[in-house]
This record gives C-alpha cells, structure tokens and sequence, in this order.
C-alpha cells in the first residue's frame, strides 16, 4: 500500500501532466489526493519541494543503466535496454519536457538542482562513452568531439518528446519517435563491433515495427 508521500507525489505526477506544475497547486493536489493542504505540509513544504523529489525520481530511474555498468570489465553498454526501458519513464514524467524551460525560471532550488544534476551527468556520460570507446563499441574521437556529442545527447534527451508531443497526441508511439531520435543519433557514433550486435539491431526492429507494417 502506498503511503501518503508517494501518493502525494505520484498525483502530483498525475496533475502535472493534465494541467502543467504551473498550473496546479498544492490545494489541487492535496484535495485529489484527499488529504487537507497543511497534512500535504507535513511532508512537502511546498510545491518545489515536491517537484525537485519528481525530478531526482526521474533522475535515478533514467541512469539506471548507465550507473550499473561494470567499468572494469569490457561490457556493452546495453543501449536497447536504456533506451526502450525509458519510454514508459518519458511518458509519465512528460512535463518535465514540456515545461523545463518554465520551470527553470519559476523555481530556484529546482533550477540549481537541475544545474548541479547536469554537471554530474556530464561526467556520469563521459565515463560511459570513454569506456566504450576503450572497448571498441563506439568510434574513437578527440575530447573536443566528445565535448559535443554529451551536449548534442542532452539537448535532443531534454527536447526530442516535447517535439514529438507537440505535433500529436498518440503518448506512445511519440515516446518510440523520441526513442528513435537518440538510436539514430547515436548510430553512427557506433563501430561495426556495436552495429553487429543483436540487441543493438532489436532496437530498430522494434521501433521501426508500425511504420514498416504501413
């Protein structure tokens, strides 16, 4: 059974996505939660408090993968396991997406979470890609080239669904769109070593499925 802090935060998730965080405030919440708005404070002091949990959540979720490789030992990082494990992860954190530029001028502990939170992901993404290059799974390139493709990831990660969102209304198959946005980002980055793997062709497989059937 959940308690009342997950579901605070699990229906904060629920109404952020149907009316934006801006938009939804700790008196919506704390009534669809069925709870009156000083118990909401007992555990949230207020509705930042609540977004930078959601945020960290999706943080943790998202590098789940990267954080467990073994970088002692010469281990494919499982791209198809990131990148289709993280389309129901898109989907229910979608305003994140949407709104990150707003929030990031609306809420200051957020936005110094969220920069702190990029710093550690530049590292965390450097780590990965310099181990896979070392093994031969992605392309060699110099620190200057490697500087670009992080920043590339992160821009096209933090966009690619809200763009997706904007044009239809179809969660799912928009979150497979994103999905493909960063496999063919990332495809030619990868050596043929990567590209002869079969969990690496079972992403495109996958992805590709519905439009092939068309």
């Amino acid at each position: 059974m959940a308690t009342t802090k997950e579901k605070i935060i699990e229906t904060s998730i629920k109404l952020f996505n149907e009316k934006a965080c801006l938009n939804t405030s700790t008196r919506h919440i704390a009534d669809e939660v069925g709870i009156s708005v000083g118990n909401l404070y007992y555990y949230f002091k207020n509705k930042e408090e609540i977004l930078i949990e959601i945020f960290i959540n999706y943080i943790n979720i998202i590098f789940k993968e990267i954080t467990s490789i073994d970088y002692e030992k010469d281990e494919m990082f499982l791209l198809k396991d990131f990148l289709l494990n993280n389309l129901e992860t898109d989907i229910k954190y979608r305003f994140l997406h949407f709104e990150l530029n707003l929030l990031l001028i609306t809420f200051p502990k957020f936005k110094k979470i969220k920069e702190e939170q990029l710093q550690n992901e530049i590292k965390i993404i450097k780590k990965l890609l310099n181990h896979q290059i070392s093994y031969g799974y992605i392309k060699k390139m110099t620190e200057y080239e490697l500087d670009f493709l992080v920043s590339n990831s992160w821009i096209i990660a933090t966009n690619n669904l809200a763009y997706w969102n904007f044009l239809s209304n179809d969660l799912f198959e928009n979150a497979k769109k994103s999905t493909l946005n960063m496999y063919y980002f990332i495809k030619p980055y990868l050596t043929q070593k990567s590209l002869d793997d079969k969990r690496i062709k079972d992403i495109e497989t996958f992805l590709l499925k519905d439009y092939n059937e068309k």
